[in-house]
């Protein structure tokens, strides 16, 4: 159940991120670049946090 519960946290931080990069576009689009930069990140932060969730839940379907 652990494993599953980590694989949908991590998609959902996935879909999460699409809406960071969705902002950033915005942003760009509206030539507020330092808002543009800081959304980025953050979506780049949130893919990377949606990666290692999913890493873990591998690595806990493994160990079962």
């Amino acid at each position: 159940m652990r494993p599953r519960m980590y694989e949908i946290l991590g998609v959902s931080f996935f879909l999460g991120s699409a809406f960071f990069f969705y902002r950033t576009v915005e942003f760009l689009a509206q030539a507020d670049y330092v808002a543009g930069f800081m959304a980025l990140v953050v979506a780049f932060l949130v893919v990377r946090a949606g990666v290692d969730i999913s890493r873990l839940a591998v690595a806990l379907e493994r160990e079962q």
